[in-house]
């Protein structure tokens, strides 16, 4: 081996490592970064990375700025469809938006007019989404969410409906608890009026109520012809059950009234059902015990979980357990119109659950048809009957078709309907008197065709 090459070799090893040690660490980092700048893959990956963050960056400051701005400068209001008011806003916001939107949700209903004659109406509201809207010249901000949840909501009269959770919120520049306060009343002026001028009708579906499209008109009750002294006397009673809400309470006694009316068909028992609602004020909530898919637990919870300040009126009450009597006589070969039994419509009427400021009908064409035990005191606290037409009430009834009738004709008439051996309903008279509607000296004429 050469000496000298070996001796060589050693002095550049001694020199290498004395420059390693001369050289500082930020020397050394630099050194490292270039390194790895100089890889294009890294370098263009360091790059986007630094874009992101900055652009994320940005977008946070943007939103924080925005949440900052409207914590401090808007106010909002947020409406869910659990309250009676969604709808009444939603509405309201349709109908005085000075911008159409084309995003829209349809509801649709049946309606009955006077002349019993149904059509489809249709409402279109703003859809899902974002709208905009002035209200007092002030542009106010509209988002309507859906959720996937489904709730028990209530509208406008308190129906119970099973609808998908729906959110609305309002935001505005400036206002106050003030603004929106006016904006609700507002809102629900209009339906507050139609409900006063309108007598209200919700139906049973199932497990909820629904309002059976728009309100009726409202009946007086001096259109609801009925023998001397039924009217009053029902009248007064349920006019001081209302007011005595202290006396039950003070003593104990389950706040809440049943009526039975009862009595031929066509004798006025709805109608006259109608007429005390709107002299009351009240709404109709009409449960159908013939409903095959009724069931004693939907049925006591409809029963005592009816729409505010309305008549529960269970029409044609022996009709159900009628059916079901038919039914067991056969050996259950025909299917029964419901599935309740008597227990359980005594107990949803009484039972220890049963809701109290309750005023419940009951009507029934065959009164010696129905159980005692449904018209027991308690269940059942006032009776009446209503018949078929007395000489008194066939000339209130002329009377009030004809305006300025004479006493003469009303004489005739009563006279001309006394000789019949057959009585006739009210409803009877009352498509006779439709049918002669322009001409009392006919609907004197043609008298026998009552019978």
């Amino acid at each position: 081996m050469d000496i000298g090459n070996l001796i060589c070799d050693n002095q550049k090893m001694d020199l290498s490592n004395i420059k390693l040690n001369n050289i500082t660490s930020d020397e050394v980092f630099q050194l490292i970064i270039e390194k790895i700048f100089a890889n294009p893959i890294f370098s263009g990956g360091a790059l986007l990375s630094i874009a992101g963050f900055f652009w994320y960056f940005v977008d946070w400051a943007w939103s924080f700025g925005q949440q900052l701005f409207r914590e401090r400068y808007f106010t909002s209001l947020e409406l869910t469809n659990e309250n009676m008011t969604y709808r009444w806003v939603v509405n309201h916001i349709n109908q005085n938006s000075k911008w159409e939107t084309r995003n829209l949700s349809v509801e649709s209903t049946l309606d009955e007019n006077e002349t019993g004659v149904t059509s489809l109406k249709h409402k279109f509201i703003p859809g899902l989404g974002n709208h905009y809207f002035y209200y007092k010249n002030r542009l106010v901000y509209f988002e309507r969410t859906r959720d996937k949840r489904n709730v028990m909501v209530l509208d406008e009269r308190g129906s119970s409906l099973s609808k998908r959770m729906e959110t609305v919120t309002l935001s505005t520049y400036g206002g106050s608890i003030e603004f929106w306060r006016q904006f609700l009343d507002d809102a629900s002026k209009e339906f507050l009026d139609a409900m006063d001028k309108g007598l209200a009708i919700h139906i049973n579906r199932s497990d909820y109520w629904e309002e059976s499209g728009s309100p009726r008109r409202k009946r007086a009750m001096e259109t609801v012809i009925l023998a001397d002294g039924v009217s009053e006397s029902l009248h007064n009673d349920l006019k001081s059950f209302l007011t005595s809400a202290s006396w039950y309470h003070d003593r104990g006694i389950p706040y809440r009234r049943g009526y039975l009316l009862y009595g031929p068909p066509g004798t006025g028992k709805s109608s006259f059902i109608a007429a005390l609602a709107s002299q009351f004020g009240y709404g109709i909530a009409m449960l159908s015990l013939t409903n095959k898919f009724l069931s004693d637990s939907e049925l006591n919870y409809l029963l005592n979980n009816a729409p505010t300040k309305c008549f529960i009126i269970l029409e044609d009450i022996d009709a159900a357990f009628k059916n079901r009597e038919k039914v067991e006589d056969e050996d259950d070969k025909n299917t029964v119109d419901s599935s309740i039994t008597l227990s359980g419509l005594l107990n949803a009427i009484d039972g220890i659950a049963s809701s109290e400021e309750r005023i419940l009908f009951m009507t029934t064409n065959y009164k010696e048809h129905l159980d005692s035990a449904i018209i027991r005191p308690g269940r059942i606290d006032y009776q009446v009957y209503l018949g078929h037409c007395t000489p008194e009430m066939v000339k209130k009834m002329f009377k009030r078709f004809y305006e300025n009738i004479s006493e003469e004709y009303i004489d005739k008439f009563s006279e001309a309907t006394s000789k019949f051996e057959k009585t006739f309903s009210p409803a009877e008279l009352q498509k006779h008197l439709i049918l002669y509607k322009d001409s009392p000296e006919a609907a004197i004429e043609h008298a026998n065709d009552l019978i």
